[in-house]
């Protein structure tokens, strides 16, 4: 957004006393986003702090996150209490305050989505366990049957959640966390949204499931137990379609869009089509979420016509080889093929939210084929690569998917090895290898999640990037002409994470990724600060790999690492700039990888933007 409209923006809702508008003329093209995780405990003073500094952060759309799909909002009832997004549990359980900050936010140049899913919302621990995991023998998530359900599907259960397969033994959940998609069979408008799928449809015919009902007992179709549907059947009793009345809460709390977090992957292995150990088909899977999709269009169109719509999406969605099962490879390709207009709806025009890929959360681990290609590197940077351009060869504009701190995918507690946190190198290698202006941006989960939950060193996780300096850099990508991008996430707190430590004056240069981003050529920068300390954010997506190719992949090592040095390691010395001792030559002097520190003569200098739209070094403090 350019910053005079944002100053007017404000002037309107400030001076005039005028409510900010909805659907700020942001180009749909270049959104640099974030989601944020409510709870009751810290949601509402982050929620707050961004509203109160949103001018100046560095992102121009916020997703507030999650909505549960079994929600229910009478419309002008302006209440949450039916339609939780882990705000408060008391009076209007939220709804005034999120309005207001909503407003706030918007009168700031930001944009707010709801999102509605999230990974603990769309999963059936039973069918996910049963189909997605158990049935094939052996993969990487298959240690977990192995370990708590001696080895078979029938040894797990609900007392232990199912072999943990949605969330690990240590979150301590039980069935009341988790829900479905459901389909909402006794109302018209979801037999409208039926209608047009069936219509359409060029797979294999159409088969509903409105039987499977959150609250419900559902026999296993293909022998097996009667487990209860997660989930509250509320929506039922009230004769209410929860995609509907997802559109009415987004119109009275005067949201910009709305976001659908689709990952039904237990959907898709247990209505899957094809025999033995595959390939298989997820036609059925593919008429589900487009009719969810159908239904949220028409009530946009409806009810809230200037509402957008966004979706999130796996990373190997788009991609249109043999689907083996285990995850939703190739969903978004075949939605967009059968139902372009639905698709389109959400890339193209002014109703258009996007296409955000979940490019995170991957795995190096060969072992189960999970680098996917046979040419690229299997490095973060090499995959995120390989499944934008899955994407972009699909015809399906999209955005790249970041994760802050340490990814959820592959589990900690059995492949920590080869998981593949994003570290100042990996990004580095996401922005210069995938074109941002076909990729219409990119988003991050989460605004909160600390850059690192593990210790650091050799034996532990590396020095991952923190996520002011993962929100400057792509909003710089994205935005360039753009002060926001600036900006900093405000901490809460008071707790700004300590800088990274450096080495003494007498060494050479090294390069390391800041935890901080300068805001001053003279002094640390302290972004504003609320409230007490964050706790540690749950993840987003627990995913089984994202990659399945036909044959077992080969890898090459290809180099990544930062522009600004020709070694391998991330912590040599820039090959680009020469520093004369004493003089104070890196002042000013132009860099190439943003939120970086060269420590040299007895002074710290930071790589980032000092009153202008091109990166140059700059001192941050005294001493290394």
């Amino acid at each position: 957004m350019h910053p005079a409209i944002f100053v007017i923006a404000a002037l309107l809702s400030y001076t005039n006393g005028v409510n900010a508008l909805a659907n700020p003329p942001i180009d749909a093209d270049k959104v640099a986003a974030g989601y944020l995780l409510l709870n009751p405990t810290e949601g509402p003073a982050k929620l707050k702090a961004l509203a109160s500094n949103a001018a100046t952060i560095p992102i121009n759309r916020i997703y507030l996150s999650f909505v549960r799909p079994d929600m229910v909002y009478l419309p002008g009832s302006n209440t949450l209490e039916h339609a939780d997004i882990g705000y408060s549990s008391e009076g209007d359980y939220g709804f005034a305050e999120v309005k207001k900050h909503v407003a706030d936010l918007q009168a700031g140049g930001v944009e707010v989505f709801l999102s509605m899913g999230g990974w603990n919302y769309n999963c059936y621990p039973y069918f996910y366990a049963k189909y997605s995991i158990a049935s094939f023998g052996k993969g990487p998530n298959f240690w977990k049957i192995t370990q708590y359900g001696a080895g078979s599907a029938p040894g797990c259960n609900e007392s232990n959640m199912w072999c943990y397969v949605c969330e690990p033994q240590s979150q301590n959940t039980s069935l009341k966390d988790f829900t479905i998609f459901p389909e909402p069979g006794n109302t018209d408008t979801w037999k409208a949204a039926q209608a047009v799928i069936e219509s359409g449809f060029k797979g294999i015919p159409v088969q509903w499931h409105s039987e499977i009902t959150p609250g419900a007992q559902f026999a296993d179709p293909q022998g097996g137990s009667t487990t209860t549907v997660p989930g509250s059947d509320y929506f039922v009793t009230v004769k209410r379609d929860p995609y509907t009345d997802f559109i009415h809460l987004a119109k009275d709390l005067g949201l910009d869009g709305v976001d659908l977090d689709y990952e039904e992957m237990w959907h898709a292995d247990t209505f899957r089509s094809g025999n033995g150990t595959g390939p298989f088909r997820l036609d059925q899977t593919v008429y589900k979420y487009s009719a969810i999709v159908a239904d949220m269009v028409s009530a946009i169109k409806t009810i809230y016509p200037t509402c957008k719509l966004s979706t999130a999406a796996g990373a190997a969605g788009a991609w249109s080889t043999k689907w083996w099962g285990g995850n939703l490879k190739g969903l978004w390709y075949f939605s967009n093929l059968w139902y372009p207009e639905l698709n389109q709806f959400m890339f193209k025009g002014p109703n258009a939210g996007g296409i955000n890929v979940m490019t995170y959360d991957l795995s190096k681990n060969n072992n189960y084929f999970e680098c996917p290609d046979t040419t690229a590197n299997c490095d973060l940077a090499g995959q995120v690569k390989f499944y934008m351009n899955t994407y972009a060869a699909a015809g399906i504009p999209a955005r790249v998917g970041y994760e802050i701190g340490q990814p959820a995918y592959p589990d900690a507690a059995n492949d920590a090895a080869n998981q593949i946190p994003l570290t100042q190198t990996e990004l580095t290698g996401i922005l210069s290898g995938v074109s941002s202006s076909s990729t219409m941006g990119g988003f991050f989960w989460e605004l909160y999640k600390a850059k690192n939950s593990e210790p650091t060193g050799a034996k532990g996780q590396p020095d991952n990037i923190d996520v002011t300096s993962v929100a400057q850099q792509v909003c710089a990508k994205v935005l360039p002409n753009e002060p926001r991008c600036k900006g900093a996430i405000p901490q809460v707190g008071g707790s700004q994470p300590a800088p990274v430590p450096q080495p003494s004056a007498t060494e050479s240069p090294k390069i390391t990724t800041s935890s901080s981003i300068a805001a001053s050529v003279t002094t640390p920068p302290t972004p504003p600060t609320i409230g007490s300390a964050s706790p540690s954010v749950t993840e987003k997506t627990r995913t089984i790999p994202s990659a399945t190719a036909d044959t077992p992949a080969k890898t090459t090592a290809v180099q990544t690492t930062a522009s600004c040095s020709d070694d391998d390691d991330e912590d040599s010395a820039p090959k680009s700039q020469t520093v004369v001792a004493g003089g104070g030559a890196m002042q000013g002097s132009p860099c190439s990888v943003h939120g970086q520190t060269v420590c040299t003569d007895g002074n710290t200098y930071q790589c980032a933007y000092y009153g202008t739209y091109a990166l140059s070094w700059g001192k941050w403090f005294s001493g290394c």
